[in-house]
Parts: C-alpha cells; sequence; structure tokens
C-alpha cells in the first residue's frame, strides 16, 4: 500500500461521460458490501443511473459506476448513494473510499469507437476475459448533434451523496473506514442523447459482478465532462 499515490479531495476531473437512467434497482453491490451499502437510512428509489466516465486529466482513469437511487434519512434528508463502483487502478480505490466512503474495487475495462461513431463498453474482472458489464451507445441521427450545457449546481443539493463507512475487501486497496461521508459533487458540461444497447442478454450487467439492471434505451453523453468531487463532511451517525 505504501506504493500507492495519495490523492486528497478536492478532485477536479475531465473526461467524457455516458449516463443510463435505470427505472427499477436490480441488487446493491459487491456481497461483502451489500449490507453496509443496503442499510442505513430509507431506501425510496425513485430515478436512478448507470454511469461509464473515462477521464482524461485526473486521478483515475475509467469508472463504471451504479446509483440505484435515493435514501431517506432521519432528519428528512433525501439523498443518492453510490453502491457498485469500479475503476482502473488501485490508487483510485484506496483514495476514493478513503476520501468519500466510494466502494470501489478495481476492473478491466475496455471501451472502443468504432469507425460509425458506436462506443463498446467493456468491463471485466482482471485478468478474465469474459465481461461482467457490456454496453454499445451509437448517435442518433440529427438528434445527437444537438446538445444543451448543463451544470448540476443549479438545483442545489438534489444530487447529494450520502455515503456509509466501507468494511475492509480482500484486495489491500479496498480499505475500510469508520464514518459517514456526505458530499455533494458538481458536474458540468455539454449533455447530448444517444442510443443504448445493453450487451449481456438484454441486460447490462450478469448479474454478479454488475447488477442486471436493463436501463431507458438512450444514454445523456458529455463528450467535455468536468467534475467536482470536493471535500466531504464525515460524521459518525446520519
Amino acid at each position: 500500500m505504501a506504493d500507492l499515490q495519495v490523492a486528497l479531495a478536492p478532485w477536479d476531473l475531465k473526461g467524457r461521460s455516458w449516463v443510463f437512467p435505470v427505472s427499477f434497482p436490480a441488487g446493491w453491490s459487491t456481497p461483502y458490501q451489500a449490507d453496509v451499502l443496503s442499510s442505513g437510512g430509507e431506501f425510496i428509489g425513485g430515478l436512478g443511473l448507470v454511469q461509464v466516465i473515462s477521464y482524461s486529466d485526473s486521478p483515475v482513469d475509467d469508472e463504471l459506476i451504479y446509483v440505484p437511487g435515493r435514501w431517506k434519512y432521519a432528519d428528512g434528508t433525501k439523498a443518492f448513494r453510490i453502491t457498485q463502483i469500479y475503476v482502473s487502478s488501485k490508487a483510485s480505490t484506496t483514495n476514493g473510499r478513503k476520501n468519500w466512503n466510494i466502494p470501489k474495487q478495481v476492473a478491466s475495462f475496455d471501451i472502443k469507437t468504432a469507425a460509425d461513431g458506436t462506443t463498446t463498453i467493456s468491463v471485466s474482472h482482471p485478468g478474465v476475459s469474459t465481461p461482467f458489464f457490456k454496453a454499445s451507445v451509437k448517435s442518433i441521427p440529427i438528434i445527437s448533434a444537438l446538445s444543451i450545457y448543463s451544470n448540476t449546481s443549479i438545483v442545489g443539493k438534489y444530487f447529494m451523496l450520502v455515503q456509509p463507512p466501507l468494511p475492509a475487501g480482500e484486495a489491500p486497496e479496498e480499505v475500510a473506514t469508520s464514518q459517514w461521508a456526505t458530499l455533494v459533487p458538481v458536474i458540468k458540461g455539454p449533455v447530448s442523447l444517444r442510443r443504448m444497447t445493453p450487451a449481456l442478454a438484454g441486460k447490462v450487467g450478469d448479474g454478479v459482478g454488475f447488477p442486471a439492471v436493463t436501463p431507458w434505451s438512450f444514454a445523456f453523453c458529455m463528450e467535455k465532462l468536468d467534475m467536482e468531487f470536493g471535500i466531504a463532511t464525515m460524521q459518525d451517525a446520519v
């Protein structure tokens, strides 16, 4: 662990992103983290999402994120929670867990864009050729050429994350944490629509490495993502 670079918050992340809206959650997380990540507060659902990010200028390289919806807490606060996330480096895993309780694990990413503009996203466990997540994203004629600039700060704390403390995993980089973390990430950039096609028997996940969800048939694409992950507020309970 001593050879892993420390990257304290805040992080200013740039790259490209694809967001797949999800109406019905299917599972929470990797088994050893599932109980923790599904407890604390009341799950109220609502709109969830799957997000893939390929960074160009940041402490991380690629991420696959699952957010099943929102939770409600005793003080009336409502917030989202990341319950499953894979990243492409051990350093991102350790720093993401320490900084914000983001339950990161390492995976192998294969993101390719063909000559016709179709982007195929495949994620697998290290050393395994069969993906546990796979989807393709393709431009929609005329519609995808249009974009709208988005800045999540205009909706205040709607996209707030409240993340529970994490247990340690088998991998050394999967460190444990002891307090709850709260933060409001800010995402900025032009957004356009794409057509999304799940590639694992009608799902994007295999139900083992990643929840077997069927997102909507379109994706929000941000070719110039600018995301700010600030310093989290830590507390013993929520």
